[in-house]
């Protein structure tokens, strides 16, 4: 068995299926004390990435105690998704794993059809901007391009490492993930019992208004309803050129400045 190289029921339906322990490296997975292997993929596959896997890529890297932190992989279709359509993408880790706690993030864009398509997908064990910094590299080495426009949620490390790797995209929030927090930061009563939120939802979910006029609802709003000492809707106004559509009103964002979340 020393000689075998991983078959096909390994490429397509896992190693659950294989009669024998593939070589590579034993790994723990994080909250666990089972024992995983992960194949050498660049060395183990290759006499079959022409055949089965054109383009595929595959990046990992434990810690120091050989645990799991990232593992990050797209194919062929992928990457021609990626050509075509990967001038906006989203970088979304918000889905959890539930057995091993690890963070999903898909890298997500939007084809003519308004439909998703994935450039790529990654786990992590971790969501320091150093893991981001990793996984955005990967990206790039599978890639060789940066996006135009890269839309995530408010996670700083995120942003750290964006603007560290992808110092050529432009970083825009994601409007849900801002906005979803409006009643928990400015009180259930107000937004329940007034018009309060619909009057700033009516400026902020539009690309109809100019800076100068959002700017202008922004203030009416905020002076009618005595709010100028909220902190959360000062910090959220003073990044607004990031997330707000007035400010990028000639960007085609295909829906995804909206949610992140399309899965």
């Amino acid at each position: 068995m020393a000689d075998t190289i991983v078959d096909d029921r390994a490429v397509f339906t896992g190693f659950d299926s294989l009669t024998y322990a593939p070589r590579g490296i034993e790994i723990t997975l994080p909250n666990s004390s089972e024992k995983h292997y992960i194949p050498d993929v660049l060395e183990e596959l290759k006499p079959k990435k022409k055949e089965h896997l054109p383009d595929f890529s595959c990046e990992y890297f434990t810690d120091e105690e050989n645990c799991l932190v990232g593992l990050f992989w797209s194919d062929g279709e992928s990457k021609r998704n990626y050509q075509v359509f990967g001038d906006i993408m989203s970088f979304d880790a918000t889905y959890r794993s539930n057995r091993y706690s690890m963070v999903f993030v898909p890298f997500t864009g939007i084809d003519n059809h308004n439909n998703n398509v994935s450039f790529g997908v990654a786990l992590l064990a971790s969501e320091t901007a150093e893991t981001y910094k990793w996984l955005l590299r990967c990206f790039l080495k599978a890639f060789d391009k940066q996006p135009d426009v890269v839309v995530t949620d408010q996670d700083p490390a995120m942003k750290k490492a964006i603007e560290e790797v992808f110092s050529g995209s432009r970083h825009r929030l994601c409007m849900w993930h801002v906005m979803h927090k409006l009643s928990t930061k400015v009180g259930v009563t107000l937004c329940n019992t007034t018009d309060f939120k619909q009057r700033i939802c009516d400026i902020v979910w539009t690309d109809s208004l100019s800076p100068s006029e959002f700017e202008e609802g922004w203030h009416s709003v905020i002076q009618d309803f005595d709010l100028s000492d909220n902190n959360w809707l000062g910090d959220i106004y003073d990044m607004r050129e990031s997330w707000i559509p007035a400010y990028y009103r000639d960007e085609l964002m295909s829906g995804l400045m909206r949610t992140t979340s399309r899965y």
